[in-house]
This record gives C-alpha cells, structure tokens and sequence, in this order.
C-alpha cells in the first residue's frame, strides 16, 4: 500500500459505465496497465454521504473486487470526495464518512475535491480546517491525504485554500488548460500560485473535450495537450500527474498515454 501520490493517474467519477465500456473490472485493470497508470483516483463520497460508486451492497462488492484487482496489479487507489463544509457540524460528518470507506475499503488515501466558488465549499477557515483535521487524524498515517483544487487559488481570495493544503501531504492542483494559450502557460501560472505552500505537487491535466470548463476543444486537442502536459510534467520533477477523467476522455488521449513512456 502506497500513501503516496506519484507517477501517472486517473481520474474516476462514476465507476459503473466505464466497468460496462470496458467490459469489466479485468478490462478496466488491463486498460490501465496498457496506459501506463500508476494509480487510478475514485470518487467514494459526496458531502455527508457516500457516492453511487459505493452506496449499494453491490456497488459496494465491486468497487472492493475492482480495488483488490488493482492493487494485484500494482496500481494505487485514491477516493475522493467533494466537500461542502457549511458548517462544523457537517464538515465532521463529512470527513467522518469519508474516512471511514478509506479505512474500510482499504484505499490508499483521500483527495479533498474541495473547490471554490459557487456550488461548492463554503465556511470558512475554521470549517475548513474542522474538515481537514477530522480527517487527518481519523486516518493517522493509514492513508494519505492531499488536496485537489481550483490551480490559481489567488483567483479566490477569500476561499480557505490554505488551511486545506497545510493538512494535506500533497497539493494537486487541477490545471484544466484546454481554453490557456497553452499547457505551459497554464501549468506555469498553477506552478506560480502554488509555490508559496510548499508541498509537493502532483497537478492535474484536462482528458475531456468540453470549451468554458477547461475542457479541451477537440480529441486531437486533448491528445496533443496531453502529450505537452506529460512532458512538462517529466521536464519540471513533478513526483506525480493525473488527468480529469476516465469516463469523458476521447480514443486519442488514451493513445498518447499508451504511446508515452511513464
């Protein structure tokens, strides 16, 4: 078991159409491989509750049968979840639940997908750090924790960015470059931004065609940033990527991971 984020990882929203496209957990585990994945990241839960991937009794053996495959095969495995935080009183019901499927399911770690702006996390400092510290010391060294947010945090001025990454052990900006003049430009601002909190950073890429998002505009688009973005990646150190997400990423884009030496 690996409490660390590092080499080539993927994104996973919603386990069950990519286990039907890929014709299982044994087509899902050899499409890994093939795409040179070190570890794959997947949503468990949601606000207080967990998510679909994990909510039934049978979605619940899947993803157990799913992670043991993938570990058997030497690929990590993250949950994620969204926070809202709100108040401290659901931001330790939160952290309360995701830790708890961690520990149980046996994952490498948790992302906190907890973002700024609309929609998403709202509260404060000290909700933030009620979140961040609950989940800290549930999991006490039995997994990781990184955080996994907006890549320019000073867009958000007021937003507790900094109380979460100084929990976490890893930051892994989400640097969604498909509307940037490039994936250097982008990756350089996010490099920039970032620097200031110093903890080892493991960013993220755009695998998903969608224009005002951070999508890409194309799939020879995706494919063609993606191959600048690994390269950056190898170029700059960064110990780890990852890329959003399996389930929205075109043919091409999984060619270049194919085609890629990790």
């Amino acid at each position: 078991m690996s409490h660390v984020l590092s080499g080539r990882n993927m994104f996973i929203w919603r386990l069950a159409p990519i286990l039907k496209t890929e014709l299982g957990v044994a087509g899902l585990v050899a499409k890994a491989k093939a795409a040179r994945l070190s570890g794959v990241w997947i949503k468990i839960a949601d606000g207080k509750g967990p998510h679909e991937n994990v909510q039934s009794a049978a979605a619940l053996q899947t993803f157990k049968q799913l992670r043991e495959a993938l570990g058997a095969a030497g690929l990590s495995v993250w949950g994620w979840q969204v926070p809202y935080g709100q108040t401290t009183q659901n931001a330790q019901a939160e952290a309360a639940i995701a830790a708890e499927l961690v520990l149980n399911l046996g994952l490498d770690g948790l992302l906190m997908d907890a973002e700024g702006g609309a929609g998403y996390f709202t509260g404060g400092p000290t909700v933030a750090r009620t979140y961040a510290q609950a989940l800290s010391t549930s999991l006490n060294g039995r997994a990781g924790l990184a955080m996994c947010g907006n890549d320019i945090p000073s867009n958000f001025p007021d937003y507790p960015f900094a109380t979460f990454v100084d929990v976490a052990q890893f930051n892994a900006p989400q640097v969604y470059y498909g509307g940037s003049p490039s994936v250097a430009n982008r990756l350089g601002r996010a490099v920039n931004d970032n620097r200031r909190f110093d903890k080892p950073l493991v960013p993220v890429g755009a695998a998903w065609i969608g224009q005002g998002d951070g999508g890409c505009a194309s799939a020879s688009a995706c494919a063609e940033r993606a191959r600048e973005f690994l390269r950056l990646v190898a170029e700059q150190g960064f110990p780890g990527c990852s890329f959003w997400h399996w389930g929205g990423a075109p043919l091409a884009f999984w060619e270049v991971l194919i085609d890629t030496p990790a």
